[in-house]
């Protein structure tokens, strides 16, 4: 039955992953050989950039910079976005080598996959299958997108690879000399095997058949006392992995569809018992230490606590797993960080080789959790790479500490040296070239072949040095931040004694293997689920005992995919107490098989969520209610609570009568949010977290709605911080991007690849552009007349990306806005919903897009989508949509609509999309 158990486990998660992986992957592959004979096409359409010129930059610390703009003799040429061709001036822009801009409407963004492809033949060079970057004799190199402007990308590529793959850059300077003027690249999206590859080593290592043997069943804290002095030393060198950990995780699992009627695989009353034991004898007594300080007047870094904050702390610090939900803006990041100070306070008192380890989903967020660390004093360490990380945290990084190290920077330069050795003279030698018919001289062989084993043997060495240089910053560090792909970094793995089947898979040219490498149509990532490691104690690379990590925290946990999550819980193998933090009640993963956008594969249900409704609720010790006041005005209003009920009535679902927030009462709730206005936030608490989701009362003076903007859009209630304006016209939602480039482009965008699957509304948009520039007008008189006043912060959010490139264009095209725009100190920012989930702005302006005679609203029908969206604001949430579509469409957003309305602040715009057409 356990192996029945383990093995369902591995293989339905497996299964999906590969599912997920290779849909990807026929995405972009097929995208690549559709372009085969329109490679112009696939630029306009953003998924590509060619003709591009190289320039190295610098490095940093172990990659190397490189900046691609547009070639002088480019191709495709295009101006400066918002200028019309047929404008006076637009031509000197044109051909200008200085002043050569990237397409409007390109796709690629800071932290992504690019693979760089060489033309050959130069500019224009990107014709036919053989150009591509899947083609058998193609020159390419991975890179990762460090940042992007209008007339340029900057990549990150690990040291020696670009002159490996390219020779040296046109304006190299090193020894290798200058490289060729003519060079020219193609840079297309693509994307890493390596997260996929992480989680199914994860599922093989949770689903490994548990060797009870070397670590015996742990008796009830209370009563082994007197064996702790002789296993302790013990325990400090070997700690493994909570068995309880892994029982809660995969014997709660149930195979088949969610909500089917299954057996309960485990006794979950039992279950929950041992996991509400402490992880560690003394915890209890530890945790009490760490929250008496944290709450004393010595620690002035902490802010004051509010009850719910001190009883998720508490909890977390003394059991073997805590699930906290985080809704907007109730302190979720310093709740963690604080958690992960409590933990620090455990680690120094079981030995110094105990380490905290503290995961986010997105580098933003693990930037944001290791910047919170630091202000709280503790000594961080940021694992992954630099061009994925915060410039500010660019010193904390691991990679910072293995360039400071002498011996390190010494050895990766001996194999940076030797692998340009070995290019150079296979470079020099016509039979040495891939696809070369010549025949080779055995003086060659013999030369390339030393040449090989030298630059093989300084790249071990460089691994090596970096594997001792990355153990010691690690060993001093209190905390380890990472993303939760990142936890399985090789050399964090090498600092925990475990080794890697990487870590012997060098190329004779010295670089790594990597299977997401265009070297053929098909990848071969690992998928048959079995653990792609040893898991073998040793001594660290410095050789002093290996690190461990009892005490993980994994933050936006419900955003991430369930074998995701279990990277950072099985990367050490030595978890004792795992803390999650989240809100189930926000957007879910994305995952490609959730093809309705509403959550509907099996991967959009996260491991938190599915533990979270599982379990059942913690029982715990509530710390003493704090004395702040609350703002429940509009929380207990009429209209809030007949939304409530307009909601449960009607409901499709079967479990109608069960609050979103009871689904998932196995986790704690933070119920004190600072950041919207109280107005703001009543409708979301109400129906979202079963009104359990308060305001405190000084934010209302705090968050108050701009004066200027009630002028503009008038309410009966001008102190309500919602405006929904009714653009109404039931028929004013159209598919697909709108280009404002000339009308060839506008063909070809149209055409390209079949992506016109996305919506846009451009009477909403139109209304907005008016909006802004009338904010931003009586913005820039005001800060005339007062220097003082601060700046404003909007956001423009929109469930359809379509909808973020109009709204973009036209704010590009219009040239008062954009004179406005430069005047202003104001931050204007166009989003789509998920791509804003864990950020806020003063202004939130919402574009809802669907607009139909039949009431259809796609994936707005997803309440966690609506969720975010409604709770981004401090100050104003402005909503612009059509009324009609969205009470027809679905019940949650009919009832917002009547709470508008019957809050008196519903502003009808009275403009159709015939109007809209007359502004565009």
């Amino acid at each position: 039955q356990l192996y029945s158990r383990l093995a369902t486990y591995n293989n339905d998660f497996v299964a999906l992953l590969t599912a997920e992986y290779r849909a990807e992957e026929a995405e972009v592959l097929a995208r690549l050989e559709a372009s085969a004979d329109d490679p112009l096409g696939l630029e306009m359409s953003g998924h590509a950039l060619l003709d591009m010129y190289p320039e190295r930059r610098g490095n940093i610390f172990s990659d190397e910079v490189y900046r691609l703009t547009k070639a002088f003799d480019a191709t495709t040429v295009f101006g400066r976005p918002g200028v019309d061709d047929d404008a006076d001036g637009a031509e000197d822009d044109i051909g200008n080598d200085n002043i050569n801009y990237l397409p409007p409407n390109h796709k690629i963004s800071t932290n992504d996959v690019l693979m760089l492809t060489l033309q050959p033949a130069g500019s224009g060079d990107f014709f036919g299958p053989s150009t591509l970057p899947t083609a058998k004799d193609a020159t390419s190199v991975e890179c990762r997108v460090l940042n992007t402007g209008p007339t340029f990308v900057d990549v990150a590529i690990p040291g020696g690879s670009f002159e490996a793959a390219f020779g040296p850059a046109p304006n190299n300077v090193g020894s290798a000399g200058r490289g060729d003027r003519n060079m020219r690249l193609r840079a297309d999206r693509y994307f890493s095997s390596v997260p996929y590859e992480r989680m199914v080593s994860a599922l093989g290592q949770i689903t490994a058949l548990p060797e009870r043997a070397k670590q015996p069943p742990q008796k009830n804290g209370n009563n082994n006392n007197n064996n702790n002095s002789k296993n302790a030393k013990r325990k400090e060198m070997d700690i493994q992995m909570d068995e309880v950990l892994r029982d809660a995780i995969v014997s709660t699992y149930q195979h088949g569809e969610e909500g089917a009627d299954l057996e309960q695989p485990c006794d979950i009353g039992d279950l929950c018992r041992k996991l509400a034991r402490p992880p560690l004898p003394n915890s209890v007594q530890l945790a009490k230490q760490a929250l008496d300080l944290m709450q004393s007047d010595r620690a002035a870094q902490f802010p004051e606590f509010n009850e719910p904050q001190v009883t998720a702390i508490g909890a977390a610090l003394t059991r073997r797993l805590t699930m906290i939900q985080g809704p907007p803006g109730t302190g979720k990041t310093l709740t963690a960080a604080s958690i992960a100070f409590g933990f620090v306070h455990q680690c120094r008192n079981i030995s110094p080789h105990t380490k905290v380890f503290a995961c986010a989903f997105s580098n933003i967020g693990a930037d944001n959790l290791a910047e919170y660390l630091i202000r709280l004093g503790l000594k961080v360490v940021r694992v992954g790479k630099a061009s994925g990380v915060s410039e500010s945290l660019w010193d904390y990084t691991l990679d910072a500490a293995i360039a400071a190290d002498p011996a390190a920077r010494k050895a990766q330069e001996d194999a940076t040296k030797a692998t340009s050795n070995l290019r150079k003279f296979t470079s020099s030698k016509p039979s040495f070239k891939r696809g070369s018919s010549g025949q080779t001289k055995r003086g060659d062989v013999a030369i390339a072949r030393a040449k090989r084993e030298a630059a093989t043997t300084a790249v071990k060495a460089a691994i090596e040095a970096s594997n001792v240089a990355a153990t010691k910053a690690l060993r001093e560090a209190d905390v380890i931040v990472c993303t939760s792909v990142g936890a399985a970094d090789a050399r964090l793995l090498a600092a925990c004694g475990i080794v890697t089947e990487e870590d012997e898979e060098i190329e004779a040219d010295g670089r790594l293997k990597s299977s997401s490498s265009p070297s053929g149509k098909k990848m071969s990532p690992k998928s048959n689920g079995s653990s792609t490691r040893q898991d073998r104690r040793k001594l660290a690379p410095d050789n002093l005992p290996s690190l461990s990590t009892p005490f993980v925290i994994v933050d936006e946990a419900c955003q991430s995919v369930e074998p995701a999550n279990l990277i950072p819980v099985t990367a050490t193998n030595s978890c004792r107490s795992l803390v999650m933090l989240g809100d189930p009640c926000q957007l879910p993963p994305t995952v490609r098989g959730d093809v309705t956008g509403t959550g509907s594969s099996p991967l959009s249900f996260s491991l938190m969520s599915r533990l979270a409704s599982t379990l059942h609720q913690p029982v715990i010790v509530t710390a003493q209610a704090d004395k702040t006041l609350r703002d429940d005005r509009y929380l207990n209003a009429l209209p809030t609570k007949q939304a409530v009920s307009l909601v449960r009535y009607k409901s499709k679902d079967s479990r109608a009568h069960v609050s979103y927030r009871k689904q998932y009462a196995g986790s704690l709730l933070l119920s004190v949010q600072y950041r919207m206005h109280p107005s703001i936030s009543a409708f979301s608490s109400a129906v979202f977290y079963d009104g359990l989701l308060s305001t405190p009362a000084f934010l209302a003076q705090h968050r108050p709605f701009p004066s200027a903007l009630s002028e503009m859009l008038p309410s009966a209630h001008p102190e309500v911080g919602v405006r929904f304006v009714d653009v109404g016209g039931r028929n004013n939602e159209r598919k697909g991007e709108q280009s404002f480039s000339s009308p060839a482009q506008q063909v070809a965008s149209a055409i390209a690849l079949g992506e016109n699957t996305s919506y846009r509304n451009d009477a909403e948009a139109q209304e907005i552009l008016m909006l802004l520039k009338d904010l931003l007008h009586e913005k820039n008189e005001s800060s005339e007349r007062d220097s003082n006043a601060p700046p404003m912060s909007i956001g423009i959010v929109t469930p359809y990306s379509s909808q973020v490139a109009l709204i973009k264009s036209l704010m590009a095209a219009d040239a008062e806005f954009r004179s406005l725009a430069i005047q202003s100190s104001t931050v204007i920012e166009v989003q789509s919903v998920d791509g804003y989930q864990g950020r806020e702005r003063d202004l939130i302006i919402f574009s809802a897009v669907r607009s139909n005679r039949q009431g259809r609203l796609g994936f707005l029908t997803d309440w966690r989508r609506m969720n975010v969206a409604l709770t981004r604001a401090k100050s104003a949430l402005v909503v612009f949509g059509d009324m009609e579509t969205l009470r027809d469409g679905d019940r949650h957003w009919e009832a917002f609509a009547d709470w508008c309305e019957k809050m008196g602040c519903v502003i009808d715009a009275g403009i159709d999309e015939s109007e809209a057409n007359e502004f565009m």
